[in-house]
């Protein structure tokens, strides 16, 4: 039996976790739990479990605490961590440690059977077992006598075919037999490699020697396979190789790179390799970061564009960020939306989002990139019109509110932020607002009424032009001289004169 150990501070989670699988059934035994983290080390140390399922924040010591331990004292247990949003960085950190897997709360049956699987074949990995009588090849490679005594190299390759969500079981099935049909029928004619089944995926070994340009061949078996079965494939490649009995490990190197199907409709190339990621260029989580700041100047401006432009920098930093893995995509449009919620309602907006356990679920259900990005950005477009349609029914009200109080106020010192908070909206809000809301900006208008009363009092009064500056809100003669002239096309004195002269 495989010994396994939980810990976590919530022992609902604990009990859960028994719960949701049969583990006995697996071949493991859960030979303890522990709320604590302390606790938890020690039982690593002490029992040697091979797998440990931990929660990323414990009391006592951190998930990432522990792992560090038993990184430095080569512990060769297989840890699994259970996290939140406001720790996944933390949980990827701890990868960097050789942690098997991580999952986000709640836990869900499927993601924590897949990261218990992966410890599984890690252990079974310790013990490399080549089983070539279990593979049937089909195809040929020819040695032709003036390659004979060389060194030979080949290069192995799993085909994939890129399904939507829109094929049951039995088609896919299907699409598989007619790909592989097609593949031994091209290798029969061509005689520069063999294709075989192995777990249900289709490894395609090249003789690489026959080939002059690798990409050129590599993209012609692609458009091939694409013809014939009518989808897009997706070409993994392994190392070049020199020996047939090193097909099992490159296999199962690629294998660990197939989360990148997930991604596959962003990708610019569909042959992809183990030393190049499918998304060049560096991405940073401060990249993110700029992008929810595009997303958030375009909301509280009412700027679809920059909204769009926003989203377009986050699909691409997404991309890059997460290295192949759908939960990592999954994380960081989760916590981005979340994170926009939050810089909104503290600039005095809410934004109505779904909850975080809907955009989980929700998220989990897609089955491309495309899929996932697009859901996201319709329910942030879905919020961002709700938003925009509840603040036009209270435009006309606040905007009469705001120039009710500018007619009362206008020979006071007043300023934006003022004028704000009497309407009880945002200052950077309410300076778009109140633009697109009468056509001007907020100093323009405040402007103009003045100007309407001080020329009623150059026309009904003898007060100088300075004092009606000053009674008009203006600060200074100045600022009210300049003001007047690009208003009346000139100065408040010959304005004066040449309409007591008329």
């Amino acid at each position: 039996m495989i010994k396994m150990i939980l810990a976590d501070d919530e022992p609902v989670i604990t009990r859960g976790i028994r719960k949701l699988i049969d583990w006995e059934q697996l071949g493991i035994q859960i030979i303890g739990e522990y709320e604590d983290g302390k606790s938890a080390l020690a039982s690593i140390l002490r029992d040697q479990p091979e797998i440990a399922l931990l929660d990323i924040s414990m009391p006592g010591m951190s998930g990432v605490d522990i792992i560090r331990e038993c990184h430095g004292l080569q512990c060769r247990t297989n840890i699994i961590f259970i996290s939140g949003f406001q720790e996944f960085e933390y949980a990827k950190a701890a990868l960097e440690y050789g942690a098997a897997d991580y999952l986000l709360k709640p836990v869900i049956r499927e993601e924590l059977m897949k990261a218990v699987e992966k410890c599984i074949a890690r252990l079974e990995g310790d013990r490399k077992v080549t089983d070539r009588s279990s593979v049937n090849y089909k195809g040929k490679i020819e040695f032709p006598e003036e390659t004979a005594g060389r060194d030979m190299a080949y290069l192995p390759l799993i085909v994939y075919p890129v399904f939507s969500n829109k094929e049951n079981e039995q088609i896919r099935h299907l699409i598989q037999f007619s790909l592989l049909s097609f593949l031994e029928e091209y290798f029969e004619e061509h005689k520069d490699g063999i294709v075989f089944q192995k777990e249900n995926r289709i490894v395609v070994v090249l003789q690489k020697n026959k080939w002059k340009n690798v990409s050129e061949e590599l993209e012609r078996l692609k458009e091939g396979t694409e013809n014939a079965a009518g989808y897009q494939m997706l070409l993994i490649c392994g190392d070049e190789i020199c020996s047939m009995q090193e097909i099992p490990e490159m296999f199962r190197k690629c294998v660990e790179q197939e989360g990148y199907l997930f991604f596959a409709d962003q990708m610019k190339y569909s042959v992809i390799n183990l030393q190049e990621t499918p998304f060049p260029g560096r991405a940073e989580v401060q990249d993110l970061e700029y992008a929810k700041k595009m997303i958030t100047d375009g909301i509280l401006g009412h700027d679809k564009d920059a909204i769009r432009e926003g989203l377009e920098r986050c699909k691409q930093v997404v991309c890059r960020l997460s290295k192949g893995r759908k939960e990592d995509a999954l994380f960081y449009y989760c916590t981005a939306l979340q994170s926009l919620e939050e810089i909104l309602s503290g600039k005095g907006v809410k934004l109505p989002l779904p909850q975080n356990r809907e955009l989980l679920e929700k998220g989990r259900n897609c089955e491309s990139f495309s899929e996932m990005e697009k859901l996201y950005a319709d329910m942030l477009y879905e919020a961002y019109d709700s938003l925009s349609e509840s603040a036009t029914r209270n435009d006309k009200k606040e905007v009469n509110k705001a120039l009710e109080y500018i007619e009362l106020h206008y020979a006071e010192n007043l300023s934006l932020n003022i004028l704000a908070n009497e309407v009880h909206m945002n200052p950077y809000y309410f300076s778009s607002f109140f633009k697109k809301s009468t056509g001007k900006n907020f100093k323009d208008y405040v402007n103009q009424v003045r100007l309407k009363h001080a020329v009623e009092l150059l026309l009904n009064t003898d007060q100088k032009v300075y004092e009606i500056a000053m009674e008009v809100g203006f600060g200074d003669a100045r600022a009210f001289n300049d003001a007047f002239q690009k208003a009346y096309g000139e100065t408040p004195t010959g304005y004066r004169k040449n309409l007591k002269n008329f």
